[in-house]
């Protein structure tokens, strides 16, 4: 909270009447949904708010306003209203209660983002990473789709909180291919192919709102259709999705040191991170949903700023490659910097609250089953390796030829990259987390 001050008060005493107006439309309603946090419901509008959603749409608000401070632009233009659009598109589907409703903004959150990446991406194949992104998602979400109209033809109500009552069981099957369509937008490990194409050819703003919040709208999905399987989930079709997804998590984590661009290496790194989400939601524990809490608000808060390096050493270099990005620390003492503590923040270093949700992850693994805790270990011990490798490889050794002499990120980069670090240091206590995940359960 402190940072995003410091950050609006570096905003405002430049800042244009347009500027102004959009920065407080995004951080009052913010501020409203996590001040005022308790449960609410509007029946007529399929709306509700809870403690759950009101912390992830507080971090939709509180990202979009870094984002609008980290492009440098501050004009109503096409770019900004599509910015401005899935914002409102994601708040709007984490409140819903109506599962058609659900779904409907579910995919439409695609559509922005398809815009930024075809629109304003780096590369002609910004296209071919489009097609994947629409393929992946949109056809693995229409067995989702074709479950929510029988159900709600079936019983007559669409509402979520009425059908957790009125379903007493799901078909097997039906429970894997219904969170086909969530462990898609995740994604996990085998269904993650469209996530690096999308990384890498998407604008700053399309990767830092991607990676900080529409993945964590696959793992709020994931969390509310778990609530309509809760009879199945003790059955072993999850066992098997969450081994899937910590082996996947190594596997992603070795494909971390083998990346050749920055951008890619974050994509998969958030592979990692999203696996611990799908242990703690489908585990269906009290511990299980703390982690799948702590884990979706940490990683949104530091993938972000790690996208947002990566652009600023992009702007510095020229390209995103390890092979010409070096030597960092000898030109830019202060971006180097930067780049050290979001790395060590990312590998889980105390007192953040990454640490908390892997250490929560570990009971929760232990509670199914001793081999998976070992792999959930290895993933861990994975993660500190790709990140000490990432902050080496661009910040040591000889400067490359391609950099510029000029200084490092500007005052407004340098707030932007603080705004997203307080978050981290336990500003949210464990107090606050251990109350978001009982109210859930």
């Amino acid at each position: 909270m402190v940072g995003m001050i410091l950050v609006l008060c570096s905003l405002l005493v430049a800042a244009s009447f347009v500027e102004t107006i959009m920065v407080l439309s995004l951080l009052v309603p913010g501020a409203m949904i996590y001040l005022y946090k308790t449960n609410m419901y509007i029946e007529d509008l399929f709306f509700c708010m809870n403690d759950l959603n009101s912390m992830l749409m507080f971090m939709t608000m509180s990202l979009a306003l870094l984002i609008y401070l980290s492009s440098g632009h501050f004009t109503w233009d096409f770019y900004t209203m599509v910015t401005f659009s899935l914002v409102v598109v994601l708040v709007l589907c984490f409140m819903s209660s109506n599962l058609l409703w659900f779904y409907i903004l579910f995919e439409m959150s695609l559509l922005p983002i398809l815009l930024m990446i075809i629109g304003w991406g780096y590369q002609p194949e910004r296209l071919q990473a489009g097609v994947y992104m629409i393929m992946y998602t949109v056809f693995g979400s229409m067995p989702l789709l074709l479950l929510i109209l029988y159900y709600g033809a079936y019983y007559g109500t669409f509402n979520l909180y009425v059908l957790f009552m009125l379903i007493n069981n799901i078909p097997h099957w039906c429970v894997f291919f219904g969170f086909l369509a969530f462990l898609v937008k995740l994604p996990i490990w085998s269904l993650h192919v469209w996530l690096p194409k999308a990384h890498v050819e998407a604008p700053l703003g399309g990767s830092m709102i991607l990676a900080g919040v529409l993945l964590k709208l696959g793992g709020y999905g994931l969390y509310v259709y778990s609530m309509l399987c809760i009879s199945p989930m003790n059955s072993s079709s999850p066992l098997f999705i969450i081994s899937l997804s910590l082996w996947g998590g190594v596997c992603a984590s070795l494909l971390c040191l083998s990346q050749s661009d920055i951008k890619a290496m974050i994509a998969y790194s958030s592979i990692v991170h999203m696996s611990l989400v799908v242990l703690g939601v489908m585990s269906n524990t009290t511990w299980g949903m703390m982690c799948a809490l702590l884990t979706m608000v940490a990683h949104g808060w530091v993938s972000s700023a790690l996208f947002l390096l990566a652009y600023i050493s992009y702007e510095k270099v020229g390209s995103r490659s390890f092979n010409y990005t070096k030597g960092l620390l000898t030109l830019y003492p202060i971006l180097s910097y930067l780049w050290f503590i979001v790395a060590m923040v990312n590998m889980a270093v105390p007192p953040t609250i990454n640490l908390v949700g892997e250490l929560v992850a570990v009971p929760v693994a232990l509670w199914l089953s001793m081999v998976l805790v070992i792999v959930l270990l290895s993933v861990m011990f994975m993660s500190v390796t790709y990140n000490m490798y990432l902050y080496i490889k661009i910040n040591h050794g000889a400067p490359s030829g391609l950099m510029s002499s000029s200084s490092g990120p500007s005052s407004r980069g340098f707030l932007t990259i603080l705004g997203h670090l307080l978050p981290l240091l336990l500003i949210f206590s464990l107090d606050l987390m251990s109350s978001y995940t009982e109210s859930c359960m």
